[in-house]
């Protein structure tokens, strides 16, 4: 047993609350008194930083190459260990080897279990070629625990059979009366050659011709026009999607990052002091990494192409740093943009991206006062000097960074509109 003491908890107001934290794999007890414990228990001192949920990433693309999987997982994981991601979801577009069915599922937590440095959850696929028993499948999976089914459209790599438009309806309504989440990444290649945001609006309309029930999540939108097309159809229609950490940085810190893929925020100032202004009123629901293998980042139509992995170093960082502490984003805004609201999409909250009692003791101790200098010269206020999973330090500066991921289960259905409350 672990106690905390001397640190600052964000409230739902500019203030913090100074607490006393008692946590084992799990938060036991939150208190701004002194806790006495009868037990042997390990004291630590936060020296008045703030503790920070871990972060949640809903969509990473890690596994890809059969033969190099193992080595990516742990590499890549243990980098956003070490950036304050606490929990990814692998959503495997570019995989060998996607999650079909009950065997694939039990071969990919295998391998999490044994290599990944955080939490990791699952998303699952769907093979069309299994018809009619894809749905049942996709079923068996949900049962199982994955976050949700991904759909693409067209199929990013071979070993994901071609699924059409028809098809998919069909598919939601063979599951109508279930729960099942979806992730839905594409664009509509039956009416254009190429990807264009124009392309990518029509595609999320078709999935939406029918009233859907089932939650959808959109893993990365880059055009202002399909935000505000989401926006307003989010009360009829449970849909969620996430904007990339990468475009973000290169938006508002382009002197130092490069935009890597089409996105069209920062074409004039309006629609970026329009994305501004969203952001500030929490009405983007989440930011994403959307990190790939570097080696495979050019081999895929430009919309699946994942980011640099390097990037989970610093992105959660640099939320905290040019988002809150520059720009005045509430932090509350942003803990729910990088934590809470991935976790609760993912259906794991409040498991995960939450500080509460029954809760993970998946937390950051964050420094405001300190700074960290990135390669390319950018200083960010701020640094974690303390990363914990499941209670067991793991990383933090000049710390060395420990092994204690594994799978995590879904344990709800993560339908977003229902989610009305929060730990802040």
């Amino acid at each position: 047993m672990k106690l905390l003491i001397n640190a600052l908890l964000p409230t739902a107001s500019t203030a913090f609350k100074r607490v006393n934290v008692l946590f084992n794999e799990r938060f036991l007890k939150f208190s701004t008194d002194e806790l006495k414990v009868d037990d042997e228990v390990e004291i630590i001192d936060a020296k008045g930083w703030i503790i920070l949920p871990g972060g949640v990433d809903p969509h990473v693309h890690i596994l890809g190459k059969a033969s190099t999987a193992a080595a990516d997982l742990a590499s890549i994981s243990k980098a956003a260990l070490e950036g304050g991601w606490t929990t990814l979801a692998e959503l495997s577009y570019h995989t060998e080897n996607p999650v079909f069915g009950l065997p694939d599922l039990k071969k990919t937590v295998a391998l999490i279990e044994e290599e990944a440095w955080t939490s990791m959850a699952l998303w699952g696929h769907v093979n069309i070629d299994e018809y009619p028993y894809h749905a049942e499948s996709a079923q068996e999976l949900w049962a199982k625990g994955v976050v949700g089914i991904a759909l693409t459209a067209p199929a990013p790599n071979k070993a994901i059979p071609e699924i059409s438009f028809t098809e998919i309806m069909d598919l939601f309504l063979d599951i109508y009366e279930s729960d099942t989440a979806f992730a839905f990444q594409g664009f509509d290649h039956e009416s254009h050659a190429k990807f264009s945001h124009l392309a990518q609006m029509e595609a999320i309309k078709k999935i939406l011709r029918r009233m859907q029930e089932n939650p959808i999540h959109i893993p990365r939108i880059s055009s202002f026009a399909t935000i505000e097309f989401i926006n307003s159809i989010s009360k009829r229609s449970d849909i969620s999607f996430a904007l990339a950490c990468s475009d973000m940085m290169a938006l508002f810190t382009g002197e130092h990052f490069k935009l890597q893929h089409s996105c069209d925020f920062g074409d004039n100032e309006e629609t970026k002091n329009l994305l501004f202004e969203l952001l500030r009123t929490n009405k983007l629901y989440l930011i994403s990494n959307s990190i790939a293998p570097e080696a495979k980042q050019t081999d895929y139509c430009e919309l699946f192409k994942g980011d640099n992995p390097e990037l989970v170093r610093h992105s959660y960082l640099w939320v905290l740093s040019e988002l809150w502490k520059k720009r005045k984003v509430p932090l509350a805004t942003c803990l729910k943009m990088t934590s809470e609201n991935a976790a609760k999409r993912l259906g794991l909250y409040p498991q995960k991206g939450c500080l509460e009692a029954g809760s993970d003791a998946d937390f950051l101790l964050y420094n405001p006062e300190a700074t960290t200098v990135l390669g390319n010269k950018l200083e960010l206020t701020g640094a974690f000097e303390s990363i914990f999973i499941k209670g067991m330090l793991v990383a933090g500066k000049g710390i060395e960074s420990n092994k204690n991921g594994g799978f995590v289960a879904r344990t709800n259905s993560p339908k977003r509109r229902h989610n009305n409350t929060t730990w802040i």
